[in-house]
C-alpha cells in the first residue's frame, strides 16, 4: 500500500513550527506559574507556622508574667531576648492608670520566630491580696511550740521554730505579700450599727462616753457609762475595758439586748475603742479584755487601734498604728461582719477555750502591731493578718475558712482575692502590631 505524502508549502511548514513553539511556551509558562504558586503557598504556610509560634511565645510570656505577679505583686523587671523553642520573647511591665484604677500595669509581650513577630498588650489590675492564707505575718515568726496549721501561711520576714508547724498546713517566706489596707471609720462599715467608746474621767471616776457613727453622744440614751469595766493605768496612759465575766459580756454584747446591740435592718455591729479618748487624748490608748464562760459569744467587730498616718499605703505599716492590746481568755467570736477584731497587739491568756471564728461564722483577725502570745485551747477559723511579729507557745489550732469573705465590708470584699499572694485581673487583652 502506497502512502501519500502531503507536501506543504514552505510558508505553511513555518506556521506549524510556530504553533508548536507557542504551545510549548504556553505549557512552560503554565508550569512555571504552577510551581511559583506552589512555592509561594509553601512560603506562606511556613510563615503562618512561624507566626503562630511567635504568637504562642508572646502569650506564654503573659502567662509567665501572671505567675510572677502571684509570687510578688511588686515585680516590674520584665524580660528581654528569652530563648524559647525556635525563637525568643520580650516582655515589658509599666505602671498605668486604667478606667480609674491606679493599681494597674501594662504588659507588652512580643514573640519572635525568624522573620515572624507577634505582639500582645494586656492591661491588668494587680490589687493587694492576702486571702487564701490562714496567716499572713508581715514581720518575723517565733513558733515556740506546736502550731496546728490547716491551710497556707506566709511570713515576710524570717521564721524560728518552723519544725513546730504541724497538721496539713504549709508555709512560705522569702518574698513580700502586702495585705489590703484596713479602715476603721463608719464610712467603711455602711451596713453596721457603729459605736465609738471613748475613755474619760469624771469626778475622779474613770468611765467612758459612747457615741454613734455621727459622733452624737448617746451615753445617756443607752444608760451605761462603762464605769464598772473601765480602769486607767497612768504610767502607760492606757484605758482598759475589761469584760471579765459572762454576765458583763452578755450585758454589753448580746446582739438583741446588749448595750452595743444591733439596730434593726443592719447586718453587723462595730464597737470602736481605739480612737482618741476624751481624757489625755494625744497619748492614751485603749486595751480590751474578754474573759467570760464557754457560752460567751460576741458577734460584734471590736476595734482598739487607730491609724495615725496620712497615706493609705502607710496602713499596712505597723509604725502608723496606735493601740494597746486585746486579750482573750475565754470567749467565742462569731462576727456577723466577717472581722472579729482590728487590734493593736493581740494575745491569748490562760488555759480556757477561745474561738476566733467558728465553722458557722468564720472570722478574720487583723493585728496592726504584734501577736504577743497564743497558747493552747486557741482555735481560729478564718484568717489572721499580723503587721508586726508573731509569737506563739504550744497548742493553737489555726484553720483557713474563707466563709467570712462574703461578710466583709464591700471595699474589702471587692478587692480581696483568694490565692496565696498577689493576683492579676485582666481588664483588657488585645493583639497589636509588632513595631519592629
Amino acid at each position: 500500500m502506497t502512502r501519500m505524502r502531503i507536501h506543504l508549502p514552505a510558508g505553511r511548514r513555518g506556521y506549524a513550527l510556530l504553533s508548536v513553539t507557542l504551545f510549548i511556551l504556553v505549557v512552560l509558562a503554565a508550569g512555571s506559574s504552577f510551581f511559583a504558586l506552589s512555592s509561594g503557598e509553601t512560603r506562606q504556610a511556613l510563615y503562618r507556622q512561624l507566626s503562630h509560634e511567635a504568637f504562642y511565645l508572646a502569650d506564654g510570656a503573659i502567662e509567665r508574667a501572671r505567675a510572677k505577679f502571684i509570687e510578688d505583686r511588686a515585680w516590674r523587671a520584665g524580660w528581654g531576648g528569652v530563648a524559647a523553642g525556635r525563637g525568643t520573647y520580650d516582655l515589658t511591665v509599666a505602671d498605668t492608670v486604667f478606667i480609674g484604677h491606679a493599681d494597674c500595669v501594662r504588659l507588652v509581650a512580643t514573640g519572635h520566630v525568624h522573620n515572624a513577630h507577634r505582639r500582645i498588650e494586656v492591661i491588668a489590675r494587680v490589687p493587694p491580696t492576702a486571702l487564701g492564707l490562714t496567716a499572713l505575718i508581715m514581720g518575723d515568726a517565733y513558733v515556740n511550740g506546736n502550731l496546728c496549721l490547716e491551710g497556707s501561711a506566709h511570713i515576710n520576714g524570717v521564721i524560728a521554730g518552723e519544725n513546730h508547724i504541724q497538721c496539713d498546713g504549709s508555709h512560705t517566706m522569702g518574698f513580700t505579700i502586702t495585705p489590703p489596707a484596713i479602715f476603721t471609720d463608719p464610712v467603711h462599715f455602711p451596713d453596721a450599727t457603729y459605736y465609738y467608746v471613748k475613755g474619760t474621767r469624771v469626778g475622779g471616776v474613770y468611765q467612758a462616753r459612747i457615741f454613734d457613727a455621727a459622733m452624737t453622744d448617746i451615753t445617756a440614751l443607752l444608760g451605761d457609762n462603762l464605769a464598772s469595766v473601765t480602769s486607767y493605768h497612768v504610767a502607760s496612759a492606757t484605758f482598759t475595758f475589761s469584760f471579765d465575766t459572762a454576765a458583763r459580756i452578755a450585758h454589753y454584747f448580746d446582739d438583741a439586748t446588749g448595750i452595743f446591740r444591733r439596730a434593726a435592718g443592719d447586718a453587723s455591729v462595730v464597737v470602736n475603742f481605739g480612737e482618741e479618748p476624751l481624757y489625755n487624748p494625744s497619748l492614751a490608748v485603749s486595751a480590751v479584755v474578754f474573759d467570760g464562760s464557754s457560752g460567751s459569744t460576741v458577734h460584734a467587730t471590736i476595734v482598739n487601734s487607730r491609724f495615725i498616718g496620712a497615706a493609705d499605703s502607710q496602713r499596712v505599716d505597723t509604725n502608723f498604728w496606735k493601740g494597746a492590746i486585746a486579750t482573750v481568755k475565754q470567749v467565742t467570736f462569731e462576727p456577723y461582719g466577717g472581722i472579729a477584731m482590728i487590734t493593736g497587739d493581740f494575745q491569748k491568756q490562760g488555759g480556757s477555750q477561745v474561738r476566733m471564728g467558728t465553722p458557722a461564722w468564720p472570722a478574720m483577725v487583723y493585728v496592726t502591731k504584734d501577736v504577743e502570745a497564743i497558747n493552747s485551747n486557741f482555735e481560729l477559723y478564718g484568717s489572721i493578718i499580723c503587721l508586726g511579729d508573731w509569737y506563739n507557745a504550744g497548742g493553737p489550732n489555726i484553720t483557713f475558712d474563707g466563709g467570712y469573705i462574703p461578710n466583709l465590708p464591700a471595699y474589702l470584699y471587692d478587692d480581696w482575692q483568694s490565692g496565696v499572694t498577689g493576683t492579676l485581673k485582666i481588664l483588657r487583652w488585645r493583639e497589636t502590631t509588632a513595631a519592629l
